[in-house]
């Protein structure tokens, strides 16, 4: 008889072990944008760990990261600690969560054609998002552990997450739909419109329930 404590352990795990495919997945998502979502096009994905999952991975690492700076604010600005706290932990995530299929809605919208169906503009979100948790780390890392004093460095380290977001996003789409750069380009200043729009009144609307609660 297997009981259910076990059968969870077991998995969690399968789940979050650790193996090569994190090295194989890693690697390319970070160095060669839209490869991975071209692997999983053709078919090629039994080596590489699927996109959810990668995207599991590289959130978790962000949010235990954000979750070490949260306990750093709470100690320094405690009458703003709860609200921070309650708005990064609790709904930053499903934020997220819920601006995947809205991001992915957007590229349906913008490179529709036939035969290419909704999961592969979904696919293209899920490694898309998995690239910024981990440039988000990475900024978060500069910021608050390696330069927390510097506000002109730590401007620049925003600055300069925002425009490799950006081209990683171009390089993305001019190599997954295969357009014109200046088609791409032209749609991608859509798809900000759309995307950076959406995510402010979503944030706005939770924000402030979060805020009158």
């Amino acid at each position: 008889m297997v009981h259910f404590k076990q059968f969870i352990l077991d998995f969690l795990g399968d789940y979050f072990t650790f193996d090569s495919l994190i090295i194989r997945s890693v690697r390319p998502l970070i160095f060669k944008p839209g490869f991975l979502t071209n692997e999983f096009i053709e078919g090629r994905r039994v080596r590489y760990i699927p996109p959810l999952r990668l995207f599991i991975y590289n959130s978790i690492i962000f949010f235990l990261i954000l979750r070490t700076v949260e306990k750093t604010i709470a100690v320094e600005h405690s009458d703003e600690a709860e609200y921070l706290e309650s708005y990064f932990r609790v709904w930053f995530t499903r934020l997220i969560i819920l601006l995947l299929p809205l991001f992915a809605a957007f590229l349906y919208l913008l490179f529709r054609k036939p035969g290419r169906f909704y999961l592969t503009h979904f696919i293209f979100s899920v490694h898309y998002h998995a690239f910024a948790f981990v440039l988000l780390t990475i900024m978060v890392i500069l910021i608050d552990y390696i330069f927390p004093t510097s506000v002109f460095l730590s401007q620049w380290s925003l600055m300069i997450t925002v425009f490799l977001l950006q081209l990683y996003l171009l390089i993305s789409l001019r190599k997954v739909y295969e357009q014109s750069w200046l088609i791409i380009f032209f749609k991608l200043v859509i798809l900000n419109l759309l995307y950076v729009i959406s995510a402010m009144i979503i944030f706005s609307i939770v924000g402030a329930m979060i805020f009158y609660m």
